[in-house]
């Protein structure tokens, strides 16, 4: 069965529809949507969602349109569901020697 991505083109000049689908989609905090949001609008475009059936995908696209979004669907090569998630890139810090290491948080 084919599995589909849907990717973020442009995003709204309003952050507050967008940051309300977000949280619809992905089952996200207020903060968490709002970074999302802001990660998205510095990587345009790229891919939000990743390796999910044609409907959702269709939902997806439906939401954040109806935001002011313009986002595609495309099929995917990934079989299992992946969203963007830039707070794993803020939790570990990768070192060749060590591999992964929790950064902690400043006080």
């Amino acid at each position: 069965m084919a599995k589909y991505q849907v990717r973020v083109q442009s995003l709204p000049g309003e952050v507050v529809p967008l940051v309300k689908s977000l949280r619809l989609v992905a089952d996200l905090g207020l903060r968490d949507a709002k970074e999302l949001s802001d990660c998205l609008s510095a990587s345009l475009p790229c891919l939000l969602v990743a390796g999910i059936d044609q409907d959702v995908a269709e939902h997806i696209r439906h939401l954040l349109h109806e935001a002011g979004a313009s986002t595609t669907v495309e099929e995917s090569r990934l079989s299992e569901p992946m969203l963007l998630c830039p707070q794993a890139n803020q939790r570990f810090q990768w070192h060749w020697l060590s591999g992964p290491t929790p950064i902690k948080p400043e006080a």
